[in-house]
């Protein structure tokens, strides 16, 4: 009778040890697959999702799977495969040089998940996202994109879409400096400084491409929403991140 009672215990710690493997197999798995990279084509990307049953690549170079300015999730736009049925969903998408936001959606925008290969993040309505960095050097013949593009000055994007002439201000007179940084310049505090006036009202004015973006102004080091402006979101920090529509 003692040896029948161990049993349940010892075919428990069995099943235990069993699952800890099975999990610790598919973590190996997912830690194993690569973050973006070049392959013939395109830029590859994967995800492992042996459960899902559909999953699409979402991100700022296809109007975020059709929801960007309101509208809703396309299905089709973008679908990843799984065609060995592993649980490694794959899609090779032939993106211009940029810097682009994505997700994965999975089954039909049940969940929206970052790449947990890739650790590079960014932030676009208050989400975060993961990052990738397309580079001049690529070897296939892109597609353009539908969605916005951050573009640096090594990773210039070409476009039939005419930049438009924007212009920002902001009253702070006793400040000693002041940019505005946003998704139009890679949230770079450095790289569009404001030019103070003798009206004492900071000013900038800058080409901005067709879109929708998520902007601050950086007074004297310390990041701040734009106090005239009463579109927003709220940031990832507790703040609030000004809104800038260009049409």
């Amino acid at each position: 009778m003692k040896r029948a009672r161990l049993a349940v215990p010892a075919l428990l710690v069995a099943l235990a040890l069993a699952l800890s493997s099975c999990a610790g197999v598919l973590s190996v798995i997912e830690d194993r697959l690569p973050p973006p990279h070049e392959v013939e084509g395109g830029f590859s990307f994967d995800y492992y999702a042996p459960s899902a049953r559909q999953i699409t690549l979402a991100g700022n170079f296809n109007n975020w799977g059709g929801t960007e300015g309101g509208g809703r999730y396309d299905p089709v736009i973008d679908p990843m495969s799984d065609p060995d049925g592993d649980g490694i969903w794959s899609i090779v998408v032939p993106l211009p040089p940029g810097r682009y936001q994505y997700k994965f959606v999975i089954d039909g925008g049940l969940r929206w998940e970052r790449d947990p290969n890739n650790p590079d993040v960014a932030y676009e309505g208050g989400f975060e996202n993961s990052v990738v960095l397309v580079p001049p050097s690529i070897s296939y013949d892109p597609e353009r994109v539908t969605g916005t593009v951050i573009s640096g000055e090594d990773t210039a994007v070409e476009s039939s879409v005419q930049a438009v002439e924007v212009s920002f201000a902001l009253d702070m007179p006793d400040a000693g400096e002041v940019s505005v940084a946003g998704a139009f310049n890679d949230w770079d505090a450095n790289t569009d400084p404001m030019v103070l006036g003798d009206d004492g009202l900071w000013r900038a004015t800058l080409d901005i491409r067709p879109g929708t973006y998520e902007y601050k102004f950086v007074v004297d080091g310390t990041w701040i929403e734009d106090p005239l402006n009463p579109e927003f979101v709220e940031d990832p920090y507790g703040g609030k991140n000004s809104i800038l529509t260009v049409e």
